[in-house]
């Protein structure tokens, strides 16, 4: 048996119906209003916390001016801490806060050891963390 053949202007209107389909949902995804939006950074916290979620220590750093920080952008922050105390202390997570330049925290992001970290009096661990909006 064979199968009836489609006339070519059927084709030609269901091609022509995928193919705006198509670039219909291609605009809808770059005019999310959410998306488009961007974030103005000024500062950032580096928040430790040990196996508990207690909070170990924070620090606070200038951003060097505040900046636009968008759409397909990329953050990378590196923050060392060193321990000053004379006991050890214990890494279990940690999380890096964006705050605005109203103090407002506008993104946070983080991660947690497999294992707590101790670090020793004395000595440093640089922690890094990546965010894109």
């Amino acid at each position: 048996m064979t199968r009836p053949v489609e006339p070519a202007k059927t084709i030609s209107s269901r091609v022509t119906s995928l193919m705006n389909s198509i670039r219909r949902m291609r605009t809808d995804l770059h005019t999310d209003p959410e998306a488009s939006s961007t974030l103005r950074i000024a500062r950032y916290n580096l928040v430790l916390m040990d196996h508990e979620g207690q909070v170990v220590w924070t620090g606070d750093w200038d951003a060097g001016g505040a900046f636009d920080f968008g759409p397909r952008h990329n953050l990378r922050i590196f923050c060392e801490y060193t321990n000053h105390t004379n006991r050890e202390a214990e890494i279990a997570e940690y999380e890096i806060e964006l705050m605005s330049e109203d103090g407002l925290v506008v993104g946070r992001f983080g991660s947690s050891f497999g294992d707590s970290v101790i670090v020793v009096p004395g000595a440093s661990r640089v922690l890094a963390g990546q965010w894109q909006l």
